[in-house]
């Protein structure tokens, strides 16, 4: 299964942002009166035709009417109670932290779950809401700067991993002055994209080569600023005011590009991905970075279910967390992010006990989490390189696994998106973090 394929049953349920609970009420449970806010508020982001794209995870059916949800009835219960949907794999230790939450209360599943077994009756139309009126195209409104491919880019039959950096350059119109960017997001040019790397670059970078790796710091890297990254289930970025990633006059961005499919007679593909910028030219309190925990030199034994791998930054200056995003392939089971204090004390961070592969969230704070010098974080992942996680998603146990860029390779990165505390400190990303 590859991180752009059709959303499963399981992961039909449209991701959901948790909202106050809907009681049932007196009388019996209605799709009109108390399905439906439920629907509006949580699901029809996605559940609805032209609905939100999280990064390719098209839900593949409508919530907007009666008509439309009750034969998926059945389906929405069994998916919300064993809480595989919404998409939300951090652990209750860290609930409520996190902006994009994506949760039910226990009272809005009882009251789909009453729903459905009292009959998925419809109820009084009278008791329904007003129908939402959802904004269409860009989910950020109107970009300010939107970049594609100079040409679009055909992903040959025989390829089934491929790393290609695509090099746009910033004219005068698109950016006449230095900037800041706030908000980022893409929309991928075809169903064999695997992800987008986007790094600004300031004039007179040399480009860099295709087929360079680009995920985690490197030297192909240096001098260059990330912007984000696109890749399942991931949302779109946007910071705060008085935040903001710096990009300059003259520059380029480039796309780094990981197409992933099963290579064959007439699997080839056209792309041309696009990416869109909110930008200001205020610049903002904080300058904004964003890189990775990682140990990068580790080896999975064959057949090894429960194999851990950890990496280690230790902060010298005070710093402000504004999201945390655990990356691995296949194998990834599990990820969890700790903080050591200099007073001796700890915090968990993060913990994905289940991680998939195919919901590679982006887990922003509701306000960014302040670290004091001398805190030292350590990004752990657990790999599953089992026959039976083999048969479940497709992979050979039979080799020991390293670092990697192809699918069937490994990764360990603990990205996280930062500013200094003081304002006065710069920003400072080195090659090999």
């Amino acid at each position: 299964m590859h991180a752009l394929s059709k959303m499963t049953m399981a992961g039909a349920i449209a991701a959901c942002v948790a909202v106050p609970s809907w009681a049932a009420g007196n009388g019996p449970v209605t799709f009109t009166k108390d399905v439906l806010p439920i629907l509006q508020e949580n699901c029809q982001t996605c559940h609805r035709e032209g609905g939100k794209n999280m990064s390719g995870m098209i839900a593949p059916m409508s919530f907007m009417t009666y008509q439309e949800t009750r034969p998926w009835a059945k389906a929405i219960a069994k998916a919300v109670e064993v809480k595989e949907m919404p998409p939300w794999h951090a652990s209750e230790a860290t609930h409520d932290i996190f902006a994009n939450e994506t949760t039910l209360t226990e009272a809005e599943i009882d009251t789909l779950l009453t729903w459905v077994k009292t009959g998925a009756k419809r109820g009084n139309p009278a008791d329904a809401p007003e129908p939402v009126e959802w904004r269409s195209g860009w989910i950020m409104g109107e970009p300010d700067v939107i970049l594609s491919f100079p040409e679009p880019f055909f992903v040959e039959d025989g390829t089934d991993d491929l790393y290609k950096n695509i090099t746009v350059q910033l004219t005068e119109e698109q950016l006449p002055q230095d900037a800041w960017v706030q908000g980022i997001e893409f929309l991928p040019g075809s169903d064999v994209v695997h992800h987008i790397i986007a790094y600004a670059a300031p004039p007179g970078t040399e480009a860099m080569g295709d087929g360079e790796d680009t995920e985690g710091s490197n030297e192909a890297l240096r001098g260059r600023v990330m912007l984000g990254g696109l890749a399942p289930g991931t949302d779109a970025r946007f910071l705060d005011d008085g935040f903001g990633i710096p990009i300059k006059k003259g520059g380029s961005v480039t796309f780094a590009m990981h197409y992933h499919k099963e290579a064959g007679a007439g699997t080839g593909q056209w792309d041309n991905s696009t990416l869109a910028l909110k930008i200001t030219t205020e610049k903002p309190e904080r300058e904004v970075g964003i890189t990775t925990i990682a140990h990068g030199a580790f080896e999975i034994p064959p057949y090894h279910a429960e194999w851990a791998v950890s990496g280690a930054k230790t902060f010298d200056k005070d710093l402000m967390l504004i999201s945390l995003m655990p990356h691995t392939h296949l194998r990834g089971s599990a990820t969890k992010y700790t903080a050591f204090y200099p007073d001796g004390s700890s915090e968990l961070l993060l913990h994905t006990p289940e991680y998939d592969f195919n919901w590679q969230r982006e887990y922003f704070y509701k306000e960014p989490k302040m670290i004091p010098a001398g805190t030292r974080i350590e990004f752990e992942i657990v790999y599953d390189n089992s026959q039976e996680n083999a048969d479940k998603i497709g992979f050979d146990p039979s080799r020991a696994v390293k670092f990697g860029g192809p699918t069937t390779d490994e990764m360990d990165l603990g990205w996280y998106t930062f500013a200094m505390q003081n304002p006065a400190d710069e920003v400072e990303i080195e090659a090999g973090d």
